[in-house]
């Protein structure tokens, strides 16, 4: 997913890069690695993950190519025309406000710069259908939170393509795109991570009954272990790229 982000970003070795909604540093730091006399500004709204992001950035010898920003993506603490890209991984759905971050992405990028936004796809697709799926389908009442549903919110095709038309970038290109998910481990293992980092899914995963808990583990490893290659799993997931740019 995030080599696919960074080819349609179409990053160079001396860009200067924006990558909104950071998280505690991953895309930046895969960012910052291919770059040589470029920079990347990791932002991103929770001080916890920026900070996390800063410790993680010095243990991987990167604290020269990145700076971690703590800001609303709604107000981004940079000049007007400062950097030549902007990325954002499974980020731009949960934006309160869309167009308001467009208007500040398009504020910031140089003439010609690019933005490029990787978001989910259909919640009908193999690796949600064997992991929250399976909770959905085997706990009696249970319902997706309404906030996990933000997720899927550019799903229908042409809607984030919509988004950057009407913010006044021009040629944007949208696309879905199935790409393979890796994870080195167990099914258990991922099952577990996923549950963990799915903060918008906890009320749904804390509903479970305890006692449906080992049917559920069981059926969600089961499921897994379909996409399992060699010795780590390639689950495919569906994603929707948008990218565009700003006038020359």
């Amino acid at each position: 997913m995030t080599d696919a982000l960074l080819s349609a970003a179409a990053i160079t070795p001396d860009s200067v890069v924006l990558d909104l909604a950071a998280g505690s540093g991953d895309p930046a730091f895969t960012i910052a690695a291919r770059l040589t006399a470029g920079s990347v500004i990791a932002l991103d709204r929770s001080h916890a993950s920026i900070a996390l992001a800063e410790v993680r950035a010095g243990q991987l010898g990167l604290e020269s190519k990145i700076r971690c920003v703590q800001a609303d993506a709604q107000a981004i603490p940079l000049a007007r025309c400062s950097v030549n890209r902007v990325t954002c991984r499974c980020g731009i759905m949960f934006f309160p406000d869309t167009r308001l971050v467009l208007s500040e992405v398009l504020r910031v990028l140089k003439p010609g710069g690019r933005v490029a936004f990787l978001a989910w796809g259909p919640f009908e697709q193999p690796f949600f259908d064997a992991t929250v799926g399976v909770v959905l389908r085997l706990a009696k009442g249970a319902e997706m939170p309404n906030g996990a549903r933000e997720m899927f919110r550019f799903a229908p095709a042409g809607s984030l393509g919509t988004e950057l038309n009407d913010a006044g970038f021009r040629n944007v290109r949208e696309e879905l795109r199935t790409l393979p998910r890796i994870w080195s481990g167990s099914p258990e293992e991922l099952w577990a991570y996923q549950q963990e980092i799915s903060t918008l899914c906890h009320p749904l995963f804390n509903s479970i009954p305890k006692d449906l808990q080992p049917s559920v583990d069981a059926e969600v490893s089961t499921a897994l272990a379909h996409f399992r290659n060699g010795s780590v799993l390639s689950v495919p997931v569906n994603v929707i790229i948008a990218v565009g740019e700003r006038a020359p």
